[in-house]
């Protein structure tokens, strides 16, 4: 009996262990017009304290937009232009939100570097020239919203600035977020929200020696699919159990009948 229930187990643990190679990802949502939410997939997202951003100067330019609700910076490339909807960003934004915004002029395109260790990360964009402009905004782990639709209008126009979600899923993190809007004539960001989930990492969890390499190439290196399926199975093996980042999407076993 023993022995059928331990390989049971590990048959319930290579089964997680697949899941977890499969699912691994970062997902794309499309916010629209509506106000930011509350949550994006299945993670609790706080927005940034626009306080914080009114408090810059207007019309400076900034690498660092401030007011992020958890450890680290959320920095945008090249530097942008802290304006103020509607008088120094002179369109409808939307949703009826009036506050600091950063303006990108002319090139195109931008990049977000996000806090460490970002789970999920929203943020709003509203093209500089009144129509339908095409944005697309990609991941650093290849993850695309394709390409949106976002119309800008005067003010009191009925629609403006879209906002754009990423989430990941099985322990991954989202690094940068790059912005490209060739057609927009520039464009202004603003209305950001962020969860960095639980600050674990291998280390943190007190593994050492093979432990603590095997763990850092599952959770924490850049290695392909397959080849941190090898370091599951292998760690699954020896130890039987699942490391940190594996167990955090870990489904539940339904209760079984006595």
């Amino acid at each position: 009996m023993k022995t059928r229930n331990f390989a049971l187990t590990i048959s319930a643990l290579a089964l997680a262990a697949s899941s977890f190679a499969a699912s691994a990802d970062v997902l794309f949502t499309n916010l629209g017009t509506a106000a930011p939410p509350a949550s994006v997939g299945s993670h609790a997202v706080t927005p940034f304290d626009t306080a914080a951003q009114a408090a810059v100067s207007e019309y400076s330019n900034v690498s660092i937009i401030p007011g992020s609700p958890v450890a680290g910076d959320l920095t945008i490339s090249p530097a942008a232009n802290k304006r103020t909807v509607p008088t120094g960003w002179g369109s409808s934004w939307s949703h009826g939100y009036t506050g600091p915004v950063f303006f990108i002029s002319g090139s195109g395109s931008a990049t977000l570097t996000l806090p460490p260790n970002t789970k999920a990360f929203y943020f709003y964009f509203e093209g500089n020239y009144y129509g339908s402009n095409t944005v697309t905004a990609t991941t650093d782990s290849g993850a695309t919203s394709g390409a949106v639709s976002v119309t800008t209008n005067p003010p009191g126009g009925a629609d403006g600035a879209a906002g754009f979600a990423f989430h990941s899923t099985a322990g991954e993190t989202i690094t940068s977020i790059t912005i490209s809007a060739p057609s927009s004539g520039g464009f202004s960001v603003g209305e950001f929200g962020v969860n960095t989930g639980p600050n674990t990492t291998c280390a943190s969890e007190g593994y050492t020696g093979t432990k603590l390499q095997w763990c850092k190439n599952i959770c924490e290196s850049e290695l392909s699919s397959s080849q941190i399926d090898v370091y599951l199975r292998r760690w699954i093996n020896r130890y039987h159990d699942l490391p940190y980042c594996a167990r955090e999407e870990e489904p539940e076993m339904p209760p079984q009948e006595g």
